[in-house]
């Protein structure tokens, strides 16, 4: 068992990847979940740099032994080159080019998908036709999907291009994406979860396993979080990501001509400026806050919402198994046109009400402020946006220039 406060994660790689000290050993260990089993091992050192140097190395051995070749033979076989493509990109998340996130993704579709069709391959024979069958193999998957598999494939291949293992790309199948609305409430469908948030508060609900399994049976307690995430988030901009990592010292109070929050939050997806929110969002976090102080868990590097879990991954799980209930208890888990609604709908919430209701607010300081684009705005967002919807705005008239015939 890890001695208290001495587990910890290894900085730019993945979660699993930890270090910790125990009491039966003065030297620090390595323990990493690759997804089937637990690889524990003694680094034979009390220094806790050289500690996290042992811990790179067994991870990236790890990627090898599972992608490569363990004698190091057919240097152009595919999967020795996804090995060595994901050693170059661990270096990129050490030097913060891509998300440590990102990259564990790209293991998972790798292991997933990609390898258990073209692992065998050598990259010279991936060409067009291939390819096609491999997307025919993804036919299951959501366009968006096959696209970030392709990807992979193409990284692959670029890192057999750069070491001189192939001569040239092959073309890839061209994969129509077709532009989903993302799913928003209402305001009186935001009024109608958070009444029923409030009205669950401190009750134990059972959640249904999909499996149909007595064994599956889960009990949610619902939390003053849940009540104060949804206020939070419509008013905020954030990810379901930043519920997870956002702590105290990462908000800052406001009050002068206006009132806010400004949230100085880790990076995601590449933005990394600080987030202000709407007044609303002051009160909840304050109301939070002391629930939380009563129970000394309000200090700066206490997270914000559930801080009791250490686990944020769990953290973030206990808080969708609650709105997920909340939304199969009001019918609202679709909208009228069947777009999916999440947790993350109350971010595109947030977007779209300051659409339809901000005064004369422009694309650029929605999208700096929401850390997303003007065209991701234009795409997803203002897409939605009908004539009806913004009716004062549609039969508005500049006073100095309506001509008399039009009066």
């Amino acid at each position: 068992m890890p001695i208290p406060g001495t587990l910890e994660s290894v900085p730019g790689y993945p979660d699993k990847l930890k270090i910790y000290r125990m009491a039966a050993s003065p030297f620090w260990q390595v323990r990493f979940f690759d997804g089937r089993k637990t690889i524990k091992r003694s680094t034979g050192a009390t220094d806790k740099r050289i500690a996290h140097r042992f811990a790179k190395d067994l991870y990236e051995q790890i990627l090898y032994s599972k992608f490569g070749d363990a004698d190091n033979t057919g240097r152009s076989r595919f999967g020795v080159c996804a090995a060595g493509m994901l050693e170059a990109q661990a270096g990129r998340v050490l030097r913060k080019e891509i998300s440590a996130q990102s990259h564990q993704n790209d293991i998972y579709m790798l292991n997933n998908r990609v390898l258990p069709f073209m692992r065998e391959l050598d990259v010279s024979e991936v060409t067009y036709e291939v390819l096609e069958r491999f997307v025919a193999a993804l036919s299951d998957l959501s366009a968006s999907a096959i696209q970030r598999h392709l990807g992979i494939v193409r990284k692959t291949l670029d890192y057999a291009a750069n070491h001189r293992l192939l001569t040239g790309i092959p073309n890839f199948p061209k994969i129509k994406k077709r532009e989903e609305p993302r799913g928003w409430f209402t305001v009186r469908e935001y009024r109608r979860l958070w009444s029923k948030a409030r009205s669950l508060l401190g009750t134990r609900q059972v959640i249904e396993p999909k499996s149909g399994k007595e064994t599956d049976i889960r009990h949610v307690l619902f939390t003053d979080d849940l009540l104060y995430m949804i206020v939070f988030m419509v008013n905020s901009f954030i990810r379901p990501t930043d519920l997870k990592t956002m702590q105290h010292r990462h908000v800052e109070i406001i009050r002068n001509s206006h009132t806010y929050l400004r949230l100085t939050l880790p990076e995601s997806k590449k933005h990394n400026k600080p987030i202000v929110t709407l007044r609303r969002a002051v009160d909840a976090y304050e109301r939070l806050t002391a629930t939380h102080r009563a129970e000394g868990l309000a200090g700066p590097a206490d997270y914000v919402f559930l801080p009791q879990f250490k686990n944020r991954a769990t953290a973030l799980r206990r808080l969708e198994q609650q709105f997920n209930f909340l939304l199969d208890a009001l019918d609202l888990k679709t909208g009228l046109r069947g777009e999916k609604r999440t947790i993350y709908s109350l971010r595109h919430t947030s977007i779209m009400y300051r659409l339809l209701y901000g005064d004369g607010i422009d694309m650029l300081t929605l999208a700096r402020n929401a850390r997303t684009s003007i065209e991701m705005i234009e795409r997803f967002y203002a897409s939605e946006l009908a004539g009806e919807m913004n009716i004062d705005v549609i039969q508005s008239q500049r006073r100095r220039k309506v001509r008399s015939d039009l009066r």
